[in-house]
């Protein structure tokens, strides 16, 4: 019950995925990544196996249409899930079972791809996908200020109470750590905004619309 985005910048080998829901705490179950092979979503009836088994399918070679359709024939209950995909390369794909909650919405476009459900209009994804694209900004700054649009659309049906940013890259711990960015804001009445003022503390540079 929540609105995502996963995004590649090949120029500079990030992957990330945003995310916002009317749950608590969804950045413990909805974001995954790793750097230089895929980011993924999953939500809906979350199934947070599916993330780590899809980049793990991705990074053996298989595209993201063939390790999604894998990873869902390993799920007892696909009709549930809703899942977007990105490569390193920009591939991507996404799936909506057939029981998440209306109202839902999936788009894929080259370098990123689009998903929510339990919206209150269908729009929330649109404008994810609208403001991501209309952006020049690096990476975390588009993911956010396409979660904004999101917000602004009408959001999760239940209200925005929770917010999450990942983004995976090149590090010195690579091998172990690829975590360029990973913040939370696990239970808040304005979760975009408290997401905002995180990546501020950070000292990463960025603009905000």
């Amino acid at each position: 019950m929540t609105y995502s985005i996963v995004a590649t910048d090949i120029r500079n080998g990030l992957l990330g995925v945003g995310v916002v829901s009317g749950s608590v705490a969804v950045g413990s179950r909805v974001p995954w990544a790793k750097a230089g092979a895929a980011a993924v979503a999953t939500q809906a009836y979350t199934n947070p196996a599916l993330g780590p088994l899809i980049i793990e399918l991705v990074n053996k070679g298989l595209t993201v249409n063939e390790a999604l359709e894998r990873a869902l024939l390993r799920d007892s209950d696909p009709e549930l899930r809703q899942v977007a995909v990105v490569d390193i390369s920009g591939s991507s794909t996404v799936y909506s079972g057939e029981k998440i909650p209306p109202q839902y919405r999936g788009l894929s476009f080259s370098g990123y791809a689009c998903v929510g459900n339990l919206l209150k209009s269908s729009l929330v994804v649109d404008s994810l996908c609208q403001a991501f694209n209309g952006s020049s900004s690096p990476l975390p700054v588009k993911i956010i200020n396409a979660l904004m649009a999101g917000h602004k659309a009408g959001g999760d049906s239940r209200g925005d109470h929770s917010a999450a940013l990942l983004i995976v890259g090149s590090t010195e711990y690579r091998d172990y750590y690829d975590k360029l960015i990973d913040l939370r804001v696990d239970y808040s009445s304005d979760p975009i905004n408290d997401l905002i003022k995180l990546y501020d503390l950070s000292g990463i540079k960025g603009r905000f619309k």
